[in-house]
């Protein structure tokens, strides 16, 4: 499928180093806040990515928790430093997820 590898915006965090700065409980609350069939979505999209390979059932665990962090690792470095991905704030967790949810982000 041809989309755009970077179609969202995501909250800004200048200078900031995505893995020092995430936070496991937010990624946590705000993945399990989605609806049933937005998480499968979010998981298929990390899939789609290569960043996901367990099964894609809107369970948060170990497996979905690193997709997503390397996801927007993968959002930094496609964009050579241009877009950084907040995931040390509610708000910043929300507009990625919802992001990867609505497909508007991928190879």
């Amino acid at each position: 499928m041809n989309r755009p590898a970077i179609a969202f915006a995501p909250t800004a965090i200048p200078g900031a180093l995505l893995a020092a700065s995430y936070r496991a409980d937010l990624i946590e609350t705000g993945f399990q806040r989605l609806g049933p069939d937005q998480r499968r979505a979010v998981q298929a999209e990390l899939r789609e990515l290569g960043l996901y390979a367990a099964q894609i059932d809107g369970a948060f665990g170990p497996e979905t928790e690193a997709a997503l962090v390397q996801g927007a690792d993968y959002l930094v470095w496609s964009s050579r430093g241009a877009m950084r991905v907040d995931l040390g704030t509610p708000r910043g967790v929300a507009v990625y997820l919802r992001g990867l949810a609505l497909g508007q982000v991928a190879a």
